[in-house]
């Protein structure tokens, strides 16, 4: 058969120049060569005549045989099932369409390619394709284009994804826009793959209303000259039959079953079988017929095998119905068949992705040994120069280092015996205050203490003497806590454990242990803070400070209020403690001196200088901060900001 065939087509090819040897014209009736070119598509014995009705119409340069001529031989590899031979066809014809300003003609081409991919199972380069022709059409804001794009994902998530419902959804965008645009054909396509859509999820009633908007768009395609073709009109009497079958039954889908056998025996040139087989391969499924089912796909495999297509979705849709019948073993057999080509498929195509990576790294391999071998001369030409600069660098960075190391060295020592200077004028200072600050209430004590030995005093001299003893002896003890507590935080800082502590509980211990040692007259306020603040520190330092402030206050204030209030500012985060009283005050005058040692503001009154100094001492300690607010006039403000989180 196919001897005769090829023989028929040569001989018309020899006649079509042998008719322009003997008349001398150069062009001939290219409408009728396309005809026999479009008869031949799909069929091994095309691809002469397609080529040559592509050179003809180019050498007329007529536009419209031209893409005629293009969109047959995409077709034909279409029919084919050759991705890469329709890929090269499809960017040439393209590249011809955007020339030409066919746009039409271009997104139809891309689409096709698309559709091919997407049954091919090349979901990768499928949606990639997609993308491409989206955002293409949308750049250039062709409608078509962008009918075609939809058209493109609504099959992808159909094929890939299973999503039915998106799946439709852009079928439909597609179809309104093909219909808005009056592109009566698209919208034909589109409409057969909703039908098909429905079908294949045995919807059958949801596939009725577009079987009847197909009869609509077929009258719209006779009217403006369309030209559907036998292939798609086949198509709509095959799904009318199915949705027929799926509703109504056998009985009234005769008719149609009947119509639909007589136009594929009157255009059956024109009609892939796999088609064919794959139509009366669902009938058969409707009506339960299994057995026959098997057949037609038997059938559909054969024919697919004959062009070089293996699909493993047949085989193992064989091997389902066979089990549906019982037949077991025969559908071991095609689910082994299915396993293995669907084993063979993936081994092809991870050789084929292996074949592209090893070329491109031939490519990168052969770029990157010319870049080394241009490198090389610059290299070498500069390495002199490099190694003299070096030497030069080495040398002139060994003098400026040794010069700014001395310079360093020189300023570390410098700095040091300032510092050294510096800690002995403020220990022999510091000694010189304790040694004052002992002195006298020791001098007291001693004085006092002699008196009292001695005979003759009264009641109230004796009281009088011992009060003063007393007083002096408190005096001292404190003062020597106070010194105690310096030496501590001046040598134990990193040992002292950190806890939790809820600060508003802190401060009630504090005020607790203060006790009344305000003066008659004085009240003493406490206000928390309401969000219950926790900090991470020595509980000893905290308390420590708070009691140091509520002491200062209460020598100082005569009358009036000591109040203590807590807050949390999470923006800075810190707790503030604030400490207001109503006595003397502090001029401002003395805002930093204050926290200096054995300062004090009022020599007359008790007291050993050093209790706002240790604290700011511990605020030191924890990156904290305590000073006065100047603002306030009604006695004196501390503030203190303790970190919640301390890393001391």
């Amino acid at each position: 058969m196919r001897y005769p065939r090829l023989c028929f087509y040569a001989t018309l090819v020899c006649l079509f120049y042998c008719f322009e040897t003997i008349t001398g014209q150069e062009t001939i009736d290219l409408k009728s060569f396309a005809d026999s070119a479009r008869k031949a598509a799909g069929k091994p014995d095309f691809l002469p005549l397609g080529t040559r009705f592509l050179e003809l119409a180019k050498e007329q340069k007529d536009t419209t045989q031209i893409a005629d001529a293009y969109a047959c031989i995409a077709s034909h590899y279409y029919d084919l099932g050759n991705i890469d031979s329709l890929r090269l066809i499809t960017y040439e014809y393209m590249d011809w369409a955007d020339r030409c300003h066919r746009n039409t003609d271009r997104y139809q081409a891309w689409r096709q390619y698309i559709q091919r991919m997407t049954e091919k199972g090349m979901q990768e380069e499928a949606m990639r394709e997609t993308e491409l022709l989206s955002k293409d059409a949308e750049k250039r804001k062709d409608k078509y284009g962008m009918a075609s794009g939809e058209m493109c994902i609504g099959y992808n998530h159909r094929i890939f994804g299973q999503n039915v419902k998106l799946c439709l959804e852009y079928y439909d965008n597609a179809l309104k826009h093909f219909e808005e645009g009056k592109y009566y054909r698209d919208a034909y396509v589109v409409s057969l793959n909703i039908i098909q859509t429905y079908l294949a999820r045995q919807a059958y009633a949801d596939a009725l209303p577009y079987l009847d908007r197909l009869e609509q768009l077929k009258k719209a395609t006779e009217n403006k000259n369309y030209g559907i073709g036998a292939a798609l009109h086949m198509r709509y009497y095959q799904f009318r039959v199915i949705g027929a079958l799926g509703t109504k039954g056998k009985a009234a889908a005769e008719s149609y079953v009947k119509e639909a056998d007589a136009y594929y025996r009157k255009h059956k040139e024109d009609i892939s079988p796999e088609g064919w087989f794959g139509y009366k391969l669902m009938c058969s499924q409707i009506l339960g017929d299994i057995r026959t089912a098997v057949s037609y796909m038997d059938s559909l495999i054969d024919y697919q095998n004959s062009l070089g297509n293996y699909y493993p979705g047949n085989y193992r849709q064989k091997a389902i119905m066979l089990e549906q019948i019982g037949n077991y073993k025969e559908a071991c057999h095609a689910f082994a068949e299915y396993a293995q080509l669907n084993d063979s498929i993936r081994t092809a195509e991870m050789d084929e992705q292996l074949n592209k990576y090893t070329a491109q790294f031939e490519v990168d391999r052969l770029k990157m040994e010319k870049l080394e071998l241009s490198d090389k001369m610059n290299r070498e030409r500069l390495i002199i120069v490099f190694t003299a600069g070096c030497v030069i660098l080495i040398l002139l960075l060994l003098v400026t280092y040794l010069y700014v190391r001395t310079l360093s060295m020189n300023r570390k020592l410098d700095s040091a015996h300032k510092e050294i200077q510096k800690m002995s004028r403020i220990k022999s200072s510091f000694i010189q205050h304790v040694t004052h600050e002992l002195r006298t209430p020791l001098n007291s004590v001693v004085g006092f203490s002699a008196l009292l030995a001695e005979e003759g005093l009264n009641a109230e001299e004796a009281r009088e003497y011992s009060d003063q003893v007393e007083k002096n002896s408190s005096y001292l003890l404190g003062l020597i806590d106070n010194i105690i507590d310096i030496a501590d935080m001046d040598s134990q800082t990193a040992d002292m454990p950190k806890e939790a502590i809820d600060v508003n509980a802190c401060c009630l211990e504090c005020i607790d242990a203060f006790g009344g040692k305000q003066k008659e007259g004085v009240e003493i306020q406490w206000i928390p803070s309401p969000e219950t603040p926790v900090v991470l520190t020595v509980r000893a330092w905290m308390k420590r400070v708070l009691s140091l402030l509520l002491d200062n206050a209460a020598k100082f204030t005569e009358k009036g209020v000591i109040c203590l209030r807590c807050e949390e500012d999470k923006a800075h985060g810190v707790v503030r403690f604030i400490l207001e009283d109503t006595g003397i005050g502090i001029d401002s005058q003395y805002r930093d001196t204050v926290f200096e040692r054995f300062f004090k503001v009022d020599t007359f009154t008790p007291g050993t200088g050093l209790g706002l100094s240790i604290a700011r001492q511990v605020m030191d300690i924890v990156d904290g901060k305590i000073y006065l607010d100047a603002d306030y006039t009604q006695g004196t403000r501390v503030i203190v900001e303790w970190p919640i989180n301390s890393n001391h």
